[in-house]
């Protein structure tokens, strides 16, 4: 798809304001039978794009979402997603430890990441890794910078109020093999982080890829959970709509019959906005200009130009007559 460019950060909270709004709408809707219905509670920053490429907005989003005066979410209910900016990673840890942090791995070594993820040859999985954990343990070691090392019971405590997650979407292929689940929960072993399999949603994309057998999705979860990590299958919602996680894209057929590209369709988009604004200046001015006209005006503004500058020229001629009296 391309970058089209990065949100602002007031362009990522007004999308929780409408939210809001659309929320308290409906429990005025529903109020007299009695539901009871919530307003934003979870926010999870993922999706098309890297939020750790736009750091200093996604930050300042986040602070704002947990800040008392303002949105008051829980610190465990704010997210941030990313495919693995080690950097990135650890200067979040450093300035935001309370906020959750998931890590897209996909793969459960180097080598077959690097074959799914455009950027796996820049970050070792093994950094990945460690980087994830850190967060997780980030108020452990500021409490007890000194201990080189912290029991189960501390690490499963602090997973509870901290969670550092591995999103791993679930392709039939070698990295949803057997061989793969093992490999994935000897990664996880003895840190105690959260494991989410993603089916993966269908796509018209040139690659057609499929999702394991739910047989399947199960054995791996047990597997990957039998290694001491908490491991869960995330629950597919918003694919009859094409909304699902993967599918958030809009996607309009052609006169050939082929997606059109999402270039095409901004460009599109921005066509319509230019004729829409164009009507609107013709129809406020009552009557559209022909070429004569603009002749004219031109020829008048001419004249009246040459004219203040003759007067211009012979105004200064006599005061300079007059200064040399």
């Amino acid at each position: 798809m391309g970058l089209s460019g990065n949100l602002t950060t007031g362009e990522m909270l007004e999308q929780i304001v409408h939210a809001d709004r659309i929320l308290a709408n409906e429990w005025a809707e529903h109020k007299e039978n009695g539901v009871n219905l919530d307003f934003v509670r979870n926010v999870v920053f993922m999706g098309m794009g890297e939020p750790l490429d736009n750091y200093s907005n996604v930050v300042e989003a986040c602070r704002a979402l947990i800040d008392k005066k303002r949105w008051n979410l829980a610190h465990g209910k704010v997210t941030v997603s990313t495919v693995g900016l080690v950097s990135q990673m650890r200067k979040l840890t450093a300035e935001l430890p309370e906020i959750c942090l998931a890590l897209s791995l996909h793969a459960p070594n180097q080598k077959m990441r690097e074959a799914i993820v455009p950027t796996a040859s820049r970050y070792p999985i093994e950094q990945l890794i460690d980087a994830l954990d850190g967060h997780m343990l980030a108020y452990l070691h500021k409490r007890f910078p000194n201990k080189p090392a912290f029991s189960a019971e501390e690490r499963i405590q602090e997973s509870s109020r901290r969670r550092a997650m591995i999103e791993y979407v679930m392709l039939e292929g070698d990295t949803s093999s057997i061989e793969a689940a093992h490999q994935l929960g000897q990664l996880c072993e003895k840190r105690h982080l959260v494991v989410n399999l993603i089916p993966y949603n269908a796509t018209d994309v040139r690659d057609k890829l499929r999702c394991p057998s739910n047989e399947k999705l199960t054995e791996f979860r047990n597997i990957v959970a039998s290694y001491g990590a908490f491991c869960t299958i995330r629950k597919t919602m918003g694919a009859d709509i094409a909304s699902a996680c993967g599918q958030l894209i809009t996607n309009e057929e052609s006169q050939n019959g082929k997606v059109a590209d999402i270039e095409d369709t901004l460009k599109k988009e921005e066509d319509i906005a230019t004729e829409r604004d164009i009507s609107v200046i013709d129809r406020d001015s009552n009557r559209s200009q022909t070429p004569h006209h603009l002749d004219k005006t031109v020829r008048i503004l001419s004249w009246a130009t040459a004219a203040a500058g003759t007067s211009f020229a012979i105004s200064a001629l006599l005061f300079f007559r007059k200064l040399r009296r």
